[in-house]
């Protein structure tokens, strides 16, 4: 027997085309259940693929921002990147958009639905409203902090002279998904020079999440060796941070 989660997917697979997945997901994009099988998006996304003149990064969007993966959306985007549904130009498409501070999608809202409940607040008395092709509806991705890490990471990759445009864009982010984007950057740090990776260094050390703090310090003993890092560690007020030690097969020399 399916539960109901089960239900809503397999619902939501069987309809084989990526303009109506899209359609499905503009309508609810919270309607689909919870689940933690983050390998159901992939398989989504393949089943759709070739199927509409929609930009491949667009369906992956709203795939990847629907609700239903949200506690799995770092697994997500990682297998996605390696399913080779998207191609190198389509991913990065996909990482600019999920760097944007806000992405809102306007669309006709017969797309979604031909005819509308308008409801007036005073009474709570409503009308049905039929709609054309020219009523704009707005749909807002919520993105999860995951997927600005992943697009982070991939960015800087991509272009290591972004780094100070990169770090600014994050500023105007909540903490989350600021954090989130340092994160990113700080897994893709070995691709800067030695005066990038220091104020790496020090954006991790200041950020509100202690796993980013962690990536920060593995980055300082790179640099400056395991008792700098230490001493740092030291005054963390989180106990996990405080407990920091150097990372496995680290080569810097004062650990040879």
């Amino acid at each position: 027997m399916l539960r109901g989660g089960d239900e809503a997917f397999e619902g939501l697979a069987a309809l084989g085309h990526a303009e109506e997945v899209c359609r499905r997901l503009l309508a609810s994009a919270w309607g689909w259940g919870r689940s933690t099988r983050h390998r159901e998006a992939v398989e989504l996304l393949a089943g759709v693929s070739g199927t509409s003149e929609l930009p491949p990064a667009f369906v992956a969007l709203m795939i990847c921002t629907c609700q239903r993966w949200d506690p799995v959306t770092a697994r997500l985007i990682t297998a996605l990147e390696h399913s080779e549904l998207l191609d190198v130009a389509e991913l990065d498409e996909l990482a600019e958009v999920l760097l944007c501070g806000e992405h809102v999608i306007a669309y006709p809202l017969a797309w979604v639905s031909p005819e509308w409940l308008d409801v007036k607040l005073d009474d709570g008395s409503g009308k049905i409203r039929v709609v054309d092709q020219d009523t704009l509806g707005q749909h807002r991705t919520r993105l999860e902090p995951p997927l600005r890490r992943w697009a982070a990471r991939r960015a800087l990759r991509a272009n290591p002279a972004r780094l100070e445009q990169l770090l600014s864009d994050a500023e105007l982010l909540a903490p989350p998904h600021r954090d989130a984007v340092i994160h990113g950057l700080l897994d893709a740090a070995d691709r800067l020079d030695v005066t990038g990776r220091r104020e790496l260094v020090d954006r991790g050390l200041n950020s509100g999440q202690s796993s980013v703090r962690l990536a920060a310090l593995d980055l300082l003993c790179e640099l400056d060796g395991p008792e700098a890092a230490r001493s740092r560690a030291h005054v963390d007020t989180n106990a996990t941070v405080r407990k920091w030690h150097p990372p496995t097969g680290l080569t810097h020399p004062a650990l040879l």
